[in-house]
């Protein structure tokens, strides 16, 4: 049997697939039965809008292998992995199991090229801080999901719902947060000297994003550190310092948005308040972000929304 996903085919031998549900940005399938191997194999969507697959096994374990079968990995129960949608891979299923396959669009995480590259090529996330969240709230958005019935088989998906984009939006950030947990120290640096500065970084950040000269070289200015050396920190750390500038006021732009009572707030007043050149930046950035139009997402109390909420998109 083969299954097709808006981007990627994932062929499984035998057993029972879940229709590809959507949660905001998210696309999630699950794959149940007994052992047989799950095949990713990517397609050309896999470039023009390129993607990571979270991986998460509520039962059942199986080996991860790569794409040249040089490499393989051991999952178990809970064990979250990472996966870049451009590389294949396959999972032996060694016994009956249940399959979360979540993909996640680039283009919602604060990552650099080089941070997902790391995080594909890490073995399965079992401790630490952020995988023990990050695995029951996949589950829990599948679980809501499946019982909801929503399945792009089913019809057109409603429009993305406030609750359905940001439970999308904490599965990315818990994805961004992997990515630094464990990010090891330059040997040539005092570790807690570059933790005290990358903090200070980020508070500069946070309390200037209103501020349209915001720009790396006036964050290095104002921390009295070269601009190569600040681009060197936010490398290390999950993101550019453009990007990272880009999202935190998406982030704010969202949230003042998304306040109740604020019908009456224009797009262009947020996208100034929040430092973007302007409101026509701000949108296409917003959709580019989250899949959907800032007027969207303010309005989306209405109508379909509305009704795409009171079925209910999962946890918060």
């Amino acid at each position: 049997m083969k299954t097709t996903t808006p981007t990627s085919t994932l062929t499984p031998v035998t057993g029972d697939t879940a229709g590809a549900r959507t949660l905001g940005f998210l696309h999630i399938r699950t794959f149940q039965g007994a052992a047989h191997p799950v095949r990713h194999v990517p397609d050309a969507d896999a470039v023009a809008d390129p993607y990571i697959l979270l991986g998460l096994h509520t039962r059942g374990r199986a080996t991860l292998v790569g794409p040249d079968r040089d490499r393989t990995e051991t999952c178990l129960p809970g064990d979250v992995f990472l996966r870049d949608g451009a590389q294949g891979f396959t999972l032996e299923e060694t016994e009956d199991f249940e399959l979360h396959l979540v993909r996640v669009p680039r283009r919602a995480l604060a990552l650099t090229d080089q941070q997902v590259h790391a995080l594909a090529g890490r073995a399965p996330f079992a401790d630490g801080t952020v995988a023990p969240l990050l695995g029951p709230l996949v589950c829990d958005i599948a679980s809501g999901l499946t019982s909801a019935g929503a399945t792009a088989e089913s019809g057109p998906p409603p429009p993305p719902s406030r609750t359905a984009l940001r439970s999308a939006g904490t599965v990315a950030d818990l994805i961004a947060l992997l990515a630094v947990e464990d990010a090891g120290p330059d040997p040539h640096e005092d570790g807690q000297d570059r933790e005290a500065l990358v903090r200070r970084l980020h508070a500069y950040v946070d309390a200037n994003l209103r501020d349209r000269n915001l720009t790396p070289a006036t964050v290095a200015e104002a921390q009295h550190i070269s601009i190569r050396y600040l681009h060197k920190l936010f490398e290390g750390r999950g993101s550019t310092v453009g990007r990272w500038i880009q999202h935190r006021r998406l982030e704010e732009a969202r949230r003042e948005l998304a306040r109740p009572a604020r019908d009456d707030i224009t797009v262009a007043a947020v996208a100034r308040r929040w430092g973007f050149a302007s409101a026509t930046h701000f949108s296409r950035s917003f959709r580019a972000a989250y899949g959907i139009s800032p007027s969207a997402w303010r309005d989306g109390r209405t109508g379909s929304v509305r009704s795409a909420e009171g079925h209910g998109a999962g946890p918060h």
